[in-house]
């Protein structure tokens, strides 16, 4: 059975009612006969908006618009790029409380980390225009009585496929370094997220970047934008099942994937206070119920400091509220759609039923709502332990030396980032040698990104990078000009 947030339904509103989709800058064209109706996730009935989605007949029109967008911005000056990304910074602030109260509604996100996302995609698009503006010349060098300058170019036209989860900070990840690189952009959100992409289209407008289109749309019509020789490259965040098969049928373009994980978190000394630890930690469990793929998912804690940090965990736990998106107090509101507080209902049950004991929490707090649960006596083979839960759910387990605790971290078949809290800078150090992630936090959680910095994984965690220096260099490739002297 559908949720009410994924129903959609033939026309039936005034087009005035309805959001149109953007292609290149206009959305003249940006109408079909089928509308998708977003829902609250916290009552499932309350209704945020609606738009257009584009039809498979409509997958031309699309192409033409990426290709037409980068011949009109491929030799846009870097001058007026920079111009561009901090008018879009502007933009983005001016409408700070809008955008976050959008991104609350639509995905169901508490509101302070709605403003937090939104103060982050500013800081994105203003970092942008910082590094393009100390790159904008090429590199210069004399080798062989030849002077070589080696400059970057953009690759084409680019795909964006971004998920529920961060509808306006991922988007921007992928429209940034787009606009920086002279690239065309065509975005294609979530659908259950799509009012958010679209308000950010036309700030892009607003701020003079005409080469966007922003296509809500189905899975069959994305597949066949990935297969589109129209597009240089493919930036997609999302779940490793759909990131990898996706990457299967690109073709020859380049593809950039930042995918899932079951994050886990070592606590091998109390090298904070023990209290700020353990509140840190369970924040990195249950924020925004789970749903961040860098959520800690799996904590390890070194055997002779368990029984002293099991309690004050339990209590840092109980200390998060839960409730209301709406709530400034709240950490912990809905899952994104009543099908995924099935799916985690399922994933508690099953781990129980094999054994696993439910430390703290696990029961509902409403029909859309899960209270945080933490598990123990789990096996690291367990569905709970092996797969992204994506949901308010973390176990936790006991290790006797570090080598072990790495080792364990190492298991899954997912690498995207690992916390440890730990201050002997030769475990330090070991912990980044041989840890199989995208990024090592040390005395944090795996949950703290910092933006400008590379972010992505490894093995099934995806392949590729953001960040302010890679996302710019996917979307470019490097010329060299060679002269006598």
């Amino acid at each position: 059975m559908t949720t009410a947030q994924e129903k959609t339904s033939k026309k039936s509103k005034p087009e005035s009612a309805c959001q149109r989709f953007i292609l290149n800058g206009g959305d003249q064209l940006g109408l079909s006969k089928e509308i998708r109706q977003i829902y609250y996730p916290a009552d499932q009935a309350t209704e945020v908006g609606e738009c257009y989605l584009a039809q498979m007949e409509q997958l031309e029109l699309i192409e033409k618009a990426a290709e037409q967008g980068f011949r009109e911005f491929k030799n846009t000056p870097a001058t007026q790029r920079i111009k561009i990304l901090n008018k879009l910074a502007d933009l983005i602030e001016k409408n700070h409380n809008k955008l976050s109260e959008l991104i609350t509604k639509e995905a169901g996100k508490p509101i302070t980390l709605s403003q937090s996302e939104v103060t982050r995609a500013v800081e994105v698009c203003r970092g942008y225009a910082r590094m393009l503006q100390e790159q904008a010349a090429p590199e210069v060098l004399y080798i062989n009585n030849r002077k070589a300058s080696v400059g970057r170019f953009p690759v084409g036209p680019v795909l964006g496929i971004t998920p529920f989860n961060f509808p306006l900070n991922l988007a921007i990840h992928k429209l940034c370094p787009a606009i920086a690189a002279g690239c065309s952009f065509v975005l294609k959100p979530d659908l259950r997220t799509p009012l958010t992409a679209l308000l950010l289209g036309r700030l892009a407008l607003e701020a003079g970047y005409t080469a966007i289109s922003v296509v809500p749309t189905q899975n069959d019509v994305a597949e066949a934008l990935v297969k589109s020789e129209s597009f240089a490259h493919v930036s997609f965040t999302g779940s490793d099942k759909v990131g990898w098969y996706l990457k299967s049928i690109a073709g020859k373009k380049t593809v950039t994937l930042e995918l899932g994980g079951n994050a886990a978190v070592i606590v091998d000394e109390f090298s904070e206070p023990l209290e700020e630890m353990a509140h840190r930690i369970a924040w990195g469990a249950y924020a925004y119920a789970g749903q961040i793929c860098i959520s800690v998912q799996r904590i390890l804690v070194n055997k002779k400091l368990y029984a002293k940090f099991l309690p004050v965990l339990k209590e840092a736990i109980r200390a998060l509220k839960v409730g209301d998106p709406m709530d400034p107090a709240t950490v912990i509101g809905p899952l994104v759609t009543t099908d995924d507080l099935q799916r985690t209902r399922n994933i508690l049950k099953k781990a129980i039923n094999q054994g696993a004991n439910v430390v703290y929490g696990g029961n509902s707090y409403n029909m859309f709502t899960l209270n945080p649960a933490l598990l123990d006596r789990t096996l690291d083979e367990m569905l709970i332990n092996t797969q992204e839960c994506f949901a308010p759910v973390a176990t936790i387990d006991t290790y006797e030396n570090f080598d072990e605790a790495l080792e364990r971290v190492n298991s899954s078949r997912y690498g995207l980032q690992a916390g440890v809290y730990v201050s002997d800078p030769a475990k330090i150090q070991q912990a980044w040698e041989t840890l199989d992630v995208g990024g090592v936090m040390i005395n944090d959680v795996p949950t703290f990104r910092l933006d400008a910095l590379p972010y992505g994984g490894v093995k099934d965690s995806g392949q590729g990078r953001e960040g302010y220096r890679d996302g710019l260099s996917a979307y470019t490739y490097e010329k060299v000009l060679i002269q006598k002297e």
